[in-house]
């Protein structure tokens, strides 16, 4: 699986105490390879289908992330997560617990998955055809050393996985019955 930058970043800033720059968090597609599906035009959908294994830390492994989840009802894994610190308020307010999930995170272990891509497929332009292929949402923490860490979660996976063309643009997708289990 590839990671491929998406343009949403945030500086949490003094997340680590220690330090004065924080935690830089990041959404990054996850190109699934050999998953994908040719379509023309706006409107014409095609079926996308396929399977991808991999091996990353999953998000749920932090008993504070879970905690944060249910008290402030934060939706959505990846996605859900991010939304919810580009809210300024939520990341200075619950800074300590932001801080302790990340590292909960950044020190789990690896855990193997497997994402099943089943979705429709659709084109942007009439008479354009498109070479689509699969992502899924990874979160990427990097500390104030440098050292970074992609999770992922295999929550709300219709949300978390999605089709993009060759050059990393979204695709309208429908019909996403995709899952992500480990």
């Amino acid at each position: 699986m590839e990671l491929h930058v998406n343009e949403h970043q945030l500086r949490v800033a003094n997340l680590i105490t220690t330090s004065a720059e924080g935690w830089k968090v990041t959404t990054k597609k996850g190109r699934i390879s050999g998953v994908g599906v040719s379509v023309s035009g706006s409107g014409a959908y095609a079926n996308m289908v396929g399977s991808f294994s991999f091996e990353l830390k999953r998000m749920e492994s932090s008993k504070t992330y879970n905690k944060m989840v249910k008290e402030y009802n934060i939706s959505g894994g990846v996605s859900g997560f991010f939304a919810w610190l580009g809210f300024r308020s939520n990341a200075s307010t619950h800074k300590k617990e932001i801080q302790e999930s990340f590292k909960e995170m950044a020190s789990s272990e690896k855990v193997k998955g497997k994402v099943h891509i089943n979705m429709m497929v659709s084109g942007q332009y009439p008479n354009v055809q498109v070479d689509a292929s699969a992502y899924i949402l990874v979160l990427q923490l990097t500390d104030d050393q440098g050292n970074t860490t992609s999770v992922f979660s295999n929550n709300a996976p219709s949300e978390n996985t999605g089709a993009q063309d060759s050059s990393g643009n979204n695709l309208p997708d429908k019909d996403n019955n995709s899952t992500i289990d480990i």
